[in-house]
């Protein structure tokens, strides 16, 4: 190989490894190295379609300063209620009837599983409210401080049963639709008899003696609800009065102890139902809203004296009063569903979704969220304790559960 061919083989040898190194420089700076790929959370993972970030999944009440956040990062429920995420006790493994609170401030209740009544006392402990043995029974109204209760059984017989002396009475089996006077000495009920003409509401002695007849019902005693006030000035509502369809209004006769209209309440909606304030000067009621795809709406008003009917208050809570407590004349609880579908003011069993508890007071209507539930569930049949410490309730299934609110 001559001189003049090995110098351009060298010339070209660099050329073409100046080439390779300028290449891998431009590679290093402009196309970046290798290098080690963080570990992103995947509740941190970003959405590498464009855009934000999808939502992730958190737990409602999560800005309360005072929440307990476990290791884990999530929120663990306080054991009293505060506004936020609060734990639930469940008293029963099955369903109960009726939970009541005892004039000793305990909680009774009948267990269909032995046909038997229990309290829970203020230990937790679970104690026979009585040894007498009730099996089968349909429903249960319990008296004012749980010292009676009226027991209805499938085939029609009724009895009324004293907790305090252990005797009972039986009831005529065309009764129906109980509810006691507030000092237990009385009940009001319907006597419905297969002719019309023979259909009454009946005010008794809580021992089925001395029943006498205040009002005759005829072919509407399904429109008369039986409902007696805690001051006993009232008996029960009657579905009668007038509608105003144009606006969904409904007229709600309040019927007297001696069977008299003793006012009305001017109700925008349809079925209509009620529980009294503790003193029996104002109700808390929902109806089944028209002018909102029948959906339940709670509404608060009067309905004692001359000012029968005259203030009426919507409350801002789509909830069916049957979820709902007393705890004074000037305060309640509720339970509000998460969601009100269609229809279910009229048809409530249409509610799926969880309750969360709310307070609410009145006449003001400011309304505050007390607790959301640890444990997802529907709320039912709220009561409370004689100090308003704790929260009784039965769930979707009808279990026994406590939520303590102080």
């Amino acid at each position: 190989m001559s001189e003049r061919r090995q110098i351009l083989l060298k010339i070209l040898g660099l050329i073409l490894t100046a080439g390779l190194m300028g290449l891998a420089i431009y590679l290093m700076i402009f196309k970046g190295g290798p290098s080690i790929k963080p570990q992103i959370p995947e509740d941190e993972i970003v959405n590498t379609n464009g855009g934000l970030p999808s939502s992730a999944t958190g737990t409602p009440g999560s800005d309360n300063p005072d929440a307990n956040v476990d290791g884990d990062g999530r929120l663990s429920p306080s054991p009293v209620a505060n506004g936020g995420l609060t734990a639930i006790t469940l008293l029963t493994t099955a369903g109960v009837f009726k939970p009541t609170l005892t004039s000793s401030g305990t909680i009774a209740y009948y267990d269909p599983r032995d046909g038997k009544f229990y309290t829970i006392d203020n230990d937790g402990n679970v104690v026979l409210l009585s040894q007498s043995t009730f099996p089968l029974a349909e429903n249960v109204v319990f008296s004012n401080g749980a010292t009676s209760a009226v027991i209805e059984f499938p085939d029609g017989s009724n009895i009324v049963y004293d907790f305090t002396t252990g005797l009972q009475h039986s009831l005529p089996s065309h009764w129906e639709e109980f509810s006691f006077s507030s000092d237990s000495s009385e009940i009001a009920t319907k006597s419905v008899g297969i002719d019309p003409s023979n259909r009454t509401l009946v005010i008794t002695s809580a021992d089925g003696s001395n029943a006498r007849a205040i009002a005759p019902l005829g072919s509407n005693d399904n429109l008369v609800e039986v409902d007696w006030s805690p001051d006993g000035n009232i008996v029960g509502f009657s579905k009668t009065g007038a509608a105003g369809s144009a606006f969904g209004q409904n007229e709600i006769y309040l019927i007297g102890e001696n069977g008299e209209a003793t006012g009305v309440l001017i109700v925008n909606g349809s079925n209509f139902k009620s529980i009294w304030s503790p003193d029996g000067a104002n109700i808390l009621y929902s109806i089944a809203d028209a002018g909102d795809d029948y959906r339940a709406s709670l509404w608060y008003g009067d309905a004692q004296g001359d000012r029968t009917g005259d203030t009426r208050l919507r409350l801002g809570l789509k909830t069916t009063v049957d979820k709902c407590v007393f705890a004074s004349a000037s305060l309640a609880y509720c339970a509000v569903p998460l969601e009100m579908p269609a229809g279910a003011g009229s048809a409530p069993s249409l509610i799926d979704s969880p309750d969360y508890l709310y307070s609410i007071n009145l006449p003001s209507g400011k309304i505050n969220l007390v607790a959301i539930p640890d444990q997802p569930q529907q709320m039912f049949d709220l009561s409370l304790s004689a100090d308003g410490d704790q929260l009784f309730f039965t769930d979707n299934i009808g279990r026994l559960g406590l939520m303590q609110l102080d």
